[in-house]
């Protein structure tokens, strides 16, 4: 994706100084960014609902054989089209609408090949690759644009998504069969949301990590005219910069998987929103470059802490049929916040002088994850492993049990106490009623034994030697 993402952009400068196309470059990239975006956002809910309903290993193979063609298209479309631009446009569209289901399938997926016991651990590892590659990719998409132009950068980037869809096909974990959907309903469009709202903790998560993703990408906006503009850094030094912040998101995530139980985890996730906020109003202050490569690698790492953390505190806690949905919904929101960030970090460079802009952003940062902080530990200090989810049918599942928790807490009824504190544990999704529904009398008492069905043999009435078999 960071390949193909580098090579559109060339191209899309190239074809402003050609003058081949009517809109000013800056309009023509902030198209392009939204077409990547858009589909992220506004296919979130139809994108878990098929994360969840449908077979993972079909869903990832044609994600990813959609998303080679989607790739492979842009590439002869630049090769071979005098306009390109609407071509390039309309793909980007459709690889990224594949890329909403494939994000979700994989992700629903992952507890359940490596086990819920080694999620943490998986979520810590697969963010840390991913932050790798990031860095990775657009090097690759840039050196491949340069020596054989857009077919060639754009056909390696299409072989990679064909051997994707190679692996999904070899993973031998399956979610979502049809044997594993018998008998149970087809979940509502908005199912992903209702699950995050019911669950407090994440609820309250998401509303933090949604804070610090908006601060996050507001900051994107403004670090180029801080350490360009203020500090007089080379383009080599800020491209060190990017690089030194992306290997210390790769470090923390890596190092957020090592985190044994869910308490340390949450309070590790706690102190890495307040952290960040910390090291945000010290760029503001930093008088050198060479002050801001310690402070970017160190926001780097407290960043890829959270993120691993955050990851890995939502799919434990979410019901395992929801979490496609769930996980696609917090893809959207953070999509869309990104977007609505990108105009905040232009009204602040608007308003303020760069420096102070960071330190408002830092200061607010750490009045926020203070809040998030006293709120969150007030509630879910002492009991904050995943909770327990009633199956789909039948008697209600066993609770989770974990380690680190007070032993499992039945589901049956009212909201069960917590051993030892005093205080009712937090309700899961299944056990919430949605807005206006009460419960009900239950309607059709059950009949009593016919005479017909009295007259079977039990195990008493059958002659010696011979046994009754259950079918």
């Amino acid at each position: 994706m960071g390949a193909v993402a580098v090579s559109v952009m060339l191209h899309l400068q190239a074809a402003t100084e050609a003058g081949t196309v009517a809109l000013a470059g800056s309009w023509l990239v902030a198209l392009y960014l939204l077409c990547s975006a858009l589909p992220l956002v506004v296919l979130a809910p139809w994108a878990g609902r098929l994360a969840d309903t449908r077979d993972s290993r079909t869903l990832a193979t044609t994600a990813s054989a959609g998303s080679a063609a989607a790739v492979a298209g842009m590439g002869l479309s630049m090769q071979y089209l005098e306009n390109y631009i609407p071509a390039l446009f309309v793909l980007t569209l459709v690889l990224n609408a594949f890329q909403a289901v494939a994000g979700p399938t994989f992700q629903a997926l992952l507890p359940r090949i490596v086990g819920e016991e080694r999620t943490p651990r998986a979520v810590g590892t697969m963010q840390a690759t991913i932050m790798i590659a990031g860095m990775a990719g657009p090097a690759a998409g840039g050196l491949l644009s340069g020596w054989g132009g857009p077919l060639l950068a754009f056909s390696v980037a299409s072989a990679c998504y064909v051997l994707m869809g190679a692996g999904a096909f070899l993973i031998r974990t399956r979610r979502g069969t049809a044997a594993e959907r018998a008998g149970r309903g087809q979940p509502a469009l908005m199912d992903g949301l209702r699950l995050i709202r019911r669950d407090s903790l994440v609820w309250a998560l998401v509303l933090g990590a949604l804070f610090f993703i908006a601060v996050g990408e507001a900051t994107n906006v403004l670090e180029v005219f801080l350490v360009r503009g203020e500090m007089g850094a080379s383009e080599a030094q800020y491209g060190l910069l990017i690089a030194a912040f992306a290997l210390g998101m790769a470090a923390g995530a890596a190092l957020a998987g090592l985190i044994k139980t869910s308490p340390v985890r949450l309070r590790v996730l706690l102190g890495s929103m307040a952290l960040t906020s910390a090291v945000l109003a010290f760029i503001g202050l930093v008088p050198t470059v060479d002050i801001m490569f310690v402070a970017y690698t160190g926001m780097g790492v407290f960043c890829g802490v959270l993120n691993a953390c955050f990851g890995a505190i939502v799919i434990l806690r979410m019901p395992e049929e929801g979490r496609g949905q769930a996980m696609s919904m917090i893809g959207g929101l953070t999509r869309a916040i990104t977007i609505a960030a990108l105009a905040l970090g232009g009204l602040l460079g608007a308003l303020l002088p760069v420096r102070s802009a960071f330190l408002l952003i830092g200061g607010i940062g750490a009045v926020v994850s203070l809040a998030i902080a006293v709120t969150v530990l007030r509630r879910f200090g002492s009991n904050d492993a995943p909770p327990a989810v009633p199956g789909d049918a039948g008697p209600a599942a066993p609770a989770h049990e974990d380690t680190d928790d007070a032993g499992p807490v039945s589901t049956v009824g009212p909201a069960p106490t917590v051993p030892g504190s005093g205080r009712q544990e937090e309700p899961v999704a299944d056990q919430v009623p949605d807005f206006g529904e009460e419960p009900v009398p239950e309607r059709f008492a059950v009949e009593p034994v016919t005479p017909a069905q009295q007259r079977f043999k039990g195990t008493d009435d059958l002659p010696d030697g011979q046994i009754a078999v259950a079918r």
